[in-house]
């Protein structure tokens, strides 16, 4: 048997621990409201980056481009987003919030922030920017 116990002590998985038990309950909040974890993501990108491609919200999603597409086909039956080609390539989708997305985002939004801010408390100002600093450099580090 093996006494060396190792997931406590790979970063990886140490990261995907923490996010799972600090959005937990914003997780609930969506799934209050008929909207996945994808969606959410999808819609807030959209709130800051829109129109957006197809690509564009592959890269920023971390899916696959079949499960994106899907997700934006779905999204815009349920009237949260709309599609449109792109004037010089047929191929290209430009994807926008609609009037009914643009409302729920703005609601869930609110929801995140607090949800963050309950983070924040926890660990306080000062340690949460530091968390968040050094986050942003292992993103950045592994993105280039």
């Amino acid at each position: 048997m093996m006494t060396d116990k190792i997931l406590n002590e790979l970063l990886p998985y140490l990261l995907q621990r923490a996010s799972f038990l600090v959005t937990r309950q914003f997780h609930e909040i969506l799934k209050l409201n008929e909207i996945s974890v994808s969606r959410w993501r999808m819609m807030a990108w959209l709130s800051e980056n829109e129109p957006c491609s197809i690509t564009d919200l592959t890269k920023e999603l971390m899916l696959k481009q079949p499960s994106v597409t899907r997700l934006v086909e779905a999204a815009r039956k349920d009237g949260l987003v709309d599609t449109s080609q792109d004037d010089d390539d047929r191929r290209r989708v430009h994807v926008t919030l609609s009037q009914e997305g643009r409302r729920l985002i703005t609601e869930l939004r609110k929801s995140a922030r607090a949800s963050d801010q309950t983070i924040v408390d926890s660990l306080g100002k000062s340690r949460a920017s530091q968390v968040k600093k050094t986050l942003h450099q292992i993103i950045d580090h592994y993105e280039t």
